[in-house]
């Protein structure tokens, strides 16, 4: 999945030849703070509804110099890169470019709703994240340990905690998972936290909370 799998049409797009009065008559009706400005198909930038609250309602975007965010996502970005913008940008939506050429934009829950889909996480089962170094494991002898113990990997997330830590984030298709965790460790994977729809002991409840609340914005 990439970005332009991800394009949003029912956003509107502001004008040069617009007044402040539309732009926030526009971002009360469709419920954002901010919209992209778009004239004959380039992107220029971003006005927030508190920017343009320091001009007159008559006042032409034209003449009002946008918020610029730095964003410049192309259209073939895999859906990973398009979260760490979301990320890394205090904005709502991502403007998505082909050649230059604006070509729409992505809601953030939208992209964020399509990692949670994508990682089958509503789906029954549990969860497990390793903590390693980059290129200290290998997912074959993972997912050896795992269908040992009659687990199979359904989907797989990657990511780093402060201190650099690669967190291997795996949705396993098993509801009791205490079996695949012990089993994991024996081999010498180090385990920071799990979680399943049944009991499992020394559950880490919240860092499952926090990685829900996160994938879910």
């Amino acid at each position: 999945m990439v970005a332009k799998d991800l394009l949003s049409t029912d956003v509107p797009v502001l004008r040069p030849s617009d007044n402040v009065d539309r732009a926030l008559q526009l971002m009360s009706d469709f419920k954002y703070s901010q919209l992209p400005l778009v004239e004959n198909k380039i992107y220029s930038g971003i006005l927030t509804e508190d920017h343009l609250l320091n001009y007159d309602f008559d006042t032409l975007l034209e003449e009002i110099e946008p918020v610029d965010f730095q964003i410049n996502i192309d259209e073939n970005f895999p859906l990973v890169e398009v979260i760490k913008s979301f990320r890394n940008e205090n904005i709502e939506f991502l403007p998505v470019q082909s050649k230059g050429e604006f070509l729409g934009i992505i809601e953030r829950k939208t992209a964020f709703q399509s990692l949670v889909d994508k990682m089958v996480l509503s789906e029954s089962g549990g969860l497990i994240e390793i903590k390693t170094k980059d290129g200290d494991y290998q997912l074959s002898d993972i997912s050896r340990i795992i269908e040992q113990e009659s687990g199979k990997i359904m989907s797989m997330f990657l990511s780093h905690d402060i201190l650099n830590n690669l967190l291997i984030t795996l949705k396993i298709d098993v509801s009791q998972i205490s079996p695949i965790v012990s089993s994991l460790e024996r081999h010498g994977y180090e385990i920071s936290s799990y979680y399943a729809s049944e009991p499992v002991t020394n559950l880490e409840k919240d860092r499952y909370d926090l990685l829900m609340k996160y994938l879910s914005i």
